[in-house]
Formats: structure tokens, sequence, C-alpha cells
């Protein structure tokens, strides 16, 4: 009846087997076929629609065909910087589609660093906004859980996280936090065994006093402080201001925004140092800043201001070379390659390309910089 789709281990969907009501249910475990390969196209259609941002830990579905129930995230970096958001693109595509959604991470780790004695790094209280807000908008049940770390009971290699006796990658089922996450996925199991809409899951007494500590721990922590990242490199400009930089930027003082963007009066400008136009970490926090400081309301057309990624030092040339390589090696309707999957009976992976052209197969940054981002800035050039 049910079954568990891994994206990296079989021990993620293992873990939630064993710590759940699955361990008593009729339940299989499958790899997600990876979208870099032509068995991509095996996945379900409902699970590839999950897929179409980034790959989730694990994606539990129900019944056949595949109905997507439950997904879930598992993140043991630490609190600083922009490493807590790169998942968020994984859960914004499953609220999207109505699938409740757990992600778990570290309340504090142990970071040593050259020269220092060592401290605690703490949890970003953006996260749990972020979390709160995609639920929120989509509509759909979405909770954050701490991975909990100790001096005397976890692992000094490991920040003093604390992992599971049986599954030594996992975080600890003994810890409340872990039990809580499996309460909620046994909801959702019920929810889903009775037919009743996730939606209603916001009425739940577990649910609503969960919802209520994220955001009592997200203001215990921000203070009223909006200056953690990724929000600390954002800004906020005039629409106006945004085109003439745009128009100096390209080279081109006859350049406007389409109405529906220059409507917007403010644009949040996201900034990065980076060289080179890539993913990680700036794709999954593109998509937490959206949430954050530019939607009202669950489609990428419903915002309130522009939302804008900008790529000081990277070239043009570099996003336009990348989708050049992807044409060249990837693309399935190049000559040679509707050749060679015509004779490896690939037809099914032409089809995919037909009805949903490259969404799932080009590369992260394609794919959901150019999915979420209203504008990209380049050193010298502009997308929109």
């Amino acid at each position: 009846m049910f079954k568990l789709w891994y994206g990296e281990s079989d021990e993620d969907a293992k873990f939630l087997a064993e710590i759940s009501d699955l361990k008593d249910l009729s339940y299989t475990i499958q790899e997600i076929y990876p979208s870099n390969t032509r068995d991509f196209v095996r996945n379900p259609d409902l699970i590839r629609d999950l897929l179409y941002l980034d790959k989730p830990d694990v994606i539990i579905t129900m019944g056949e065909p595949e109905k997507p129930i439950f997904g879930v995230e598992f993140c043991a970096e630490a609190g600083t910087g922009h490493d807590y958001f790169q998942r968020v693109a994984r859960i914004v595509a499953a609220a999207e589609f109505g699938t409740p959604f757990a992600y778990v991470f570290p309340e504090k780790k142990w970071v040593q660093r050259r020269g220092t004695e060592g401290r605690w790094d703490l949890y970003n209280p953006l996260m749990f906004r972020t979390l709160v807000q995609i639920g929120c908008f989509h509509q759909t049940p979405v909770l954050g859980f701490f991975w909990d770390s100790d001096q005397e009971k976890g692992q000094p290699q490991e920040g003093y996280l604390c992992f599971d006796s049986a599954f030594p990658k996992m975080p600890d089922r003994a810890s409340d936090e872990i039990q809580a996450l499996a309460r909620f996925l046994n909801l959702t199991l019920a929810y889903a065994r009775e037919n009743r809409p996730f939606a209603s899951m916001v009425f739940d007494p577990f649910y609503g006093t969960r919802e209520a500590w994220m955001w009592e721990k997200y203001h215990d922590r921000a203070q009223g402080r909006e200056n953690w990242s990724p929000l600390s490199a954002c800004s906020v400009v005039k629409t106006v201001d945004l085109e003439k930089q745009a128009q100096r930027i390209a080279g081109m003082n006859d350049l406007k925004l389409p109405p529906e963007l220059a409507a917007r009066p403010e644009s949040v400008v996201y900034s990065n140092n980076s060289r080179t136009f890539r993913g990680d970490p700036y794709a999954g926090a593109l998509c937490a800043v959206d949430y954050l400081w530019c939607r009202n309301g669950p489609t990428v057309r419903h915002r309130y201001r522009n939302l804008v990624i900008r790529f000081a030092k990277a070239p043009y040339a570099q996003v336009v070379e990348m989708y050049r390589r992807y044409y060249r090696t990837r693309c399935p309707f190049q000559e040679e390659q509707v050749e060679t999957l015509r004779k490896k009976e690939g037809l099914r992976y032409l089809t995919l390309h037909l009805k949903d052209g490259c969404r799932y197969t080009k590369k992260k940054e394609l794919r959901i910089i150019c999915s979420v981002a209203d504008i990209v800035l380049f050193k010298d050039g502009v997308l929109f």
C-alpha cells in the first residue's frame, strides 16, 4: 500500500518506517530515479511533480497509482550562513502539490574553527518563519523539528549531534523532537488512510501546538531582528531604480521590464559575490527570500515585490554556455539523440520532453533559479 522513495540513502527510508506506524503496515522501499539519467521517466508522474525543483531525502506514497502523502528532509548542517536553506526548494515543491513535509535540522551544533576554542552554532530563526509561511500560502502541513545535540551523549566529531543507535547517520529516535516527527508522520498516515484532506490537518491539536512552538522558537531567537541570513544579503529597492540598473548592466537604454514586474513598486535583490552562476546554496535560499519578503499567495505570480537574484561577479556568458552545453549533451531532440533513444526504446524519455520540456532534466541552477526569480542580474547581463 505504501512506498518509501529515497533520494541518496535507503537508511533514511528505513529509519522513517521503523519509528512510525509504517512498521506495522505494508510498504516497500524504492530509489528515486535520478534526473540526470534516462531512467528518470520511470518515476511516477506525481513523484516527478515534486522533483521539478529538487530532490528530497524521502517521499512517501500510497496506493496505485502512487499518490505522494509525505516528504522529509534531514539536515545536519550548522545554522550559520546559507546551508540551512539549501533544501527549501524541495519543501516548496512538495507544498505546491499539497504534500505534507517535515524538515529536521540542528537546534545547535558545536563548531571548531582554527585558532578558536569552539562554540555552539545555534539555529537560524528565519527557517521556522519560512516553514510557517510555506505551509500557510499552500494550505499544506509543513513542520520543522530539531536534531538534538548534547556534549555528553553526542558525537564530538559531528558537533555533538545525537545519533540513533540502530541507524548511525540518523537522529536519535528517543529524543522528544524525533518522537514528535513520528507523531506527525503517523497523523499524516491516518489522514491518508481515511482519505481526509491534508489541509484540514492544521486544525488538529497536535499541529496547532507544534506550529505555535515554531513561532515561539522564531521569536525567542529573532528578538524582532530580520538581519539573519539570507535576508542579511537582501535589499529592498524601488522597481523604477531597478529598471535603470538593469539598463546599465545590459547596456540597453531602451530596456523595459515586463508590465507585471513594473507594476510592483518594490523589488527585493538577493546578492552574492560568487564568480560562477551556481545553484547551492543560493537557489534554496532564494526560495526562502520569496516567502519571507515577496509572496502574498500560492504561486510565483502572487507577489507584492519582485524577486531578484544578483550574481554581481558572474558573467552572463556562463549561463549562456550552460544552456548550450545542456543542448549539446542532454537535449533529446538532437538528431543523434533521437536516433539513440529510438534504438534503445527511450521513446518515453522523448515523450516526457515533448510534454514538459526540460523542466526536470536541466541543471539545478537553471531549473530552480530561472523558475523562481523574476529577474536574474549578472555582472554584464540580465534575464527576466
